[in-house]
Formats: structure tokens, sequence, C-alpha cells
């Protein structure tokens, strides 16, 4: 008989490929070009600052890489250039195109509905943008501390879905995900919120934005019914760190040893390397009780 973790690995090693959108080149642009949502508008001496749903379209969302390759990987605090030195035009437009792989595969349009949800929002001050976030639901692995890749995770969800016959699956039509997880996967497997992907313009830091940016992920992963929200930091990224643990009241769930993790090779882009990492958590009770009273 096989055990819970083999049943989770052969879901995911059954499940089809799914078709995704690509590309080969890459634009830049100063600003997003349609939002599908206003989210709500930060203001302050200087300025309205518009958080926005990035509308998935490729355009918008090589804007969105793009700014994030300058704003995170070239220009990060935590020093993620290799050797410090500077990045071509050519890495740097290899660095874009691939974030834009990444961004299109969590975030972009494709043809048929997500299983589950996913959403990039951007923070924009008149014309430019200055900062970013994105939030995915997946599942999460407890027994073995990983958080399962968004792709992954939808995948395994259809495969469970498979093995049902046509009258079951009626059942679980209009179930959330988490009761689907609940319901169908091994006990140690939940589905969860996870923020990720958050970056602010260096010239915009310091103002509040990026924690701006997080409450609003965390508003909607509340808003899709979930009471935790769920992310991964390096242990050395300390400013992250400060903004997580400090600001927001994040806590650690988990530490990670050696893990997977990405640095920028002037030269060739993007390159693995191994870092300690943290996974962390927040109860997000507090803001449905905030909701229910009207103060938010």
């Amino acid at each position: 008989m096989m055990n819970r973790k083999s049943i989770l690995t052969a879901l995911i090693a059954a499940a089809p490929p799914l078709a995704c959108l690509s590309f080969t080149s890459v634009p830049v642009y100063n600003n997003i070009q349609s939002p599908s949502k206003l989210y709500q508008s930060i203001s302050s001496d200087k300025s309205t600052i518009q958080l926005t749903e990035c509308s998935g379209e490729k355009a918008d969302i090589e804007t969105v890489a793009s700014f994030m390759v300058n704003a995170f990987w070239l220009q990060s605090p935590q020093q993620l250039v290799e050797g410090g030195g500077d990045v071509s035009e050519s890495t740097r437009a290899a660095l874009v195109e691939e974030q834009s792989r990444d961004l299109m595969e969590k975030y972009g349009e494709r043809l048929g509905k997500r299983l589950l949800n996913s959403c990039l929002l951007t923070a924009v001050d008149g014309n430019e943008l200055v900062g970013a976030v994105g939030m995915e639901v997946c599942l999460f692995d407890r027994q073995n501390e990983e958080i399962i890749g968004a792709q992954k995770s939808e995948l395994t969800f259809k495969n469970a879905l498979a093995t049902l016959g046509p009258k079951q699956r009626r059942q679980y039509k209009d179930a959330s995900v988490q009761e689907i997880a609940t319901e169908l996967l091994p006990p140690e497997i939940d589905a969860i919120c996870c923020l990720s992907n958050l970056c602010v313009s260096p010239n915009a830091r310091r103002r509040g934005i990026a924690k701006k940016l997080c409450s609003a992920v965390e508003e909607t992963a509340s808003e899709w019914g979930f009471s935790e929200m769920y992310l991964k930091v390096e242990s050395d990224n300390t400013a992250a760190k400060e903004l997580y643990e400090t600001k927001m009241s994040y806590s650690v769930e988990c530490t990670l040893a050696n893990q997977v993790a990405l640095r920028v090779d002037p030269d060739s882009g993007f390159v693995e390397t191994t870092a300690d990492t943290l996974i962390l958590k927040k109860s997000l009770q507090s803001r449905k009780a905030e909701r229910a009273a009207g103060y938010i």
C-alpha cells in the first residue's frame, strides 16, 4: 500500500503538462498599461500612490518583470549581484525574460481558468511603477516543511479530483480549495496563501509602500477565506526580516538549511546557490475581526 507521501508524489508525477504563454522579446515600458482593479490609494505629502491589480496581459507582466530586475535583483540591499560588478544590457535582457516567464506562469493570462487563485499587485506613483507584490494559493507539506509551487499544487488538485467519479466531482463543484485539500489530500498537506515577489523602487523606499502592499494582499487572502498568510525569506535578508517580523507581525514557522537560492552573475544572468531560508506565517484572524467591526 502506498503511504501518503507516495500518494502526493504520484499525483504530482501523473499530472499532464499545463499550457503556458511564452515570448522572446522583452520591451520595457514606463508604467502599467491596463490595471484591472484599483485596490486603494496611499496619500502622502509628496504624492498619491495607487495600488492596482496587474491585468496579466503580456505587456504589463513584462513591465513588472523589468521593474523587479532593476529594483530587486540589481539594487537589493542584500547585494544579489555576484562580485558586485556591472551587468551588461544583454544580461539584463536575459534576466527580464526569465523573470517574465516566472510571472507569466504565476499571474499571466492563460486559455483556461486557474484552479488556484493568484494576484499580482502594483504600486504606481503618477506614471511611475514604484512597487509590486504577488500572492498565490498553493500547498504546504507540513511533514516535510515544504511550500509546493503553485503549478505543482494545481496539478496535484486536478489529479486528486480526476480520481473521482462524475457524481463525486459534482459534489466539489462549489467547494473551496481548503475543503478539497482537507477531504482529498493527505492530512499533512494544507492549502495556503503565500506572499511573494515583494519589491519597492530604491527611490521610493521608506515611504510605507512595502507595508501597504503586504497589507493589501493580506486583505485579499482573508477575502479568499484564508486565516493565515505564508512567505519565504532568506535568513540573512535583514531588511526583509525587519519588515515582516517587526513591522508586519510574521513569526517563524520553520527554518530550512541549504535551500536553493538565486543570484545574478554579471555575465550569464541567474545562477543557483544555496541559502538558509525561513518560512514565516501570520494569522489573519485579527483582520476578519476588524472587518466585522467595520474598522477596515
